[in-house]
């Protein structure tokens, strides 16, 4: 015993002997631009032109402003009409300011080309609205052992051909100012390709809110469930497939952040021109349900 306790110290003054301080430079973040847009079904497109920021930089009202781009010339085309969206406030989102559309709406089916031009250099993309899916009912279940406080399920028939991509989105009236989607809110037909869905809702959390709102003590209802007496608002979307990739690897980037032994993501993106972002379209199955009870609403 006294020979393993030697070899136990001397390795042990060895280990710490070789220990050394390592510096790390991290190179500075290459500037890019970043464009994110969408156009939907009955609505106007719009478009967020920014560019990137460092990872270890700080993000506040200063370093916000520096990272908005204001003076791009911004137009979509359906192949037909040309529009040419201008710039917006909307102090609901963040960033709050956007490029917004005013001639052309999206349709089902409908094919639209971006062209985004920053400081004389052009970036472009292109996206479809895919066939919209009706949701025929949407239940809310209790998921508290004193029925405080639950969760929607939407259910819907998925198409019988292979390659439809979801995401759910909600607003609450009275605590959402934009529609929200929670993490994890996208899905696939892989693996139910033609069946009946069913799709649980979770609200989200708001982006130009503080965190801090979202924090509740032990004994208060959790920010993602859904109340008795609330209205909420449930947007069911469908997306093209490159749309779903990007939102997808965007999601997995954020879920890994800050872990150390996670894989690395690489953001998949549909924007010419060596930008970042993503130009979605998006067939769009809107309704409204109130939470009463135990409840199954058929639309």
């Amino acid at each position: 015993m006294k020979t393993y306790k030697y070899i136990l110290i001397i390795v042990s003054i060895i280990v710490l002997s070789c220990q050394k301080d390592i510096e790390i430079d991290v190179p500075a973040a290459k500037s890019k631009i970043v464009i994110e847009g969408a156009i939907e079904t009955g609505q106007y497109p719009y478009v967020i032109v920014t560019k990137n920021q460092g990872y270890f930089d700080p993000v506040d009202t200063n370093s916000l402003a520096e990272m908005m781009v204001l003076d791009a010339v911004v137009t979509v085309t359906d192949g037909v009409i040309t529009d040419s969206l201008k710039i917006q406030p909307n102090f609901l989102t963040v960033p709050p300011y956007r490029y917004v559309g005013s001639k052309i709406k999206g349709v089902e089916g409908g094919k639209y080309n971006l062209k985004v031009v920053v400081n004389g250099k052009t970036y472009e993309s292109t996206t479809t609205i895919p066939k919209i899916v009706p949701l025929d009912s949407i239940k809310y279940t209790y998921q508290s052992p004193n029925d405080t406080f639950g969760m929607l399920w939407a259910y819907g028939q998925d198409p019988p051909e292979l390659g439809n991509f979801y995401r759910v989105y909600t607003k609450t009236f009275g605590k959402d100012n934009v529609f929200v989607h929670a993490d994890f809110s996208l899905g696939d037909d892989k693996l139910a390709n033609g069946q009946y869905i069913e799709n649980g809702i979770i609200r989200g959390k708001d982006p130009a809110r503080p965190p801090e709102e979202y924090e509740t003590a032990d004994n208060e209802p959790p920010y993602w469930a859904f109340l008795r007496g609330e209205t909420v608002a449930v947007k069911f979307c469908t997306m093209d497939v490159i749309s779903y990739d990007f939102w997808k690897t965007a999601e997995q980037q954020a879920s890994n952040n800050g872990n150390p032994f996670a894989a690395p993501t690489t953001m998949k993106t549909n924007i010419t021109g060596d930008a970042l972002g993503v130009w979605t379209g998006y067939g769009v199955f809107l309704d409204t349900v109130t939470i009463t009870d135990d409840i199954i609403i058929e639309f």
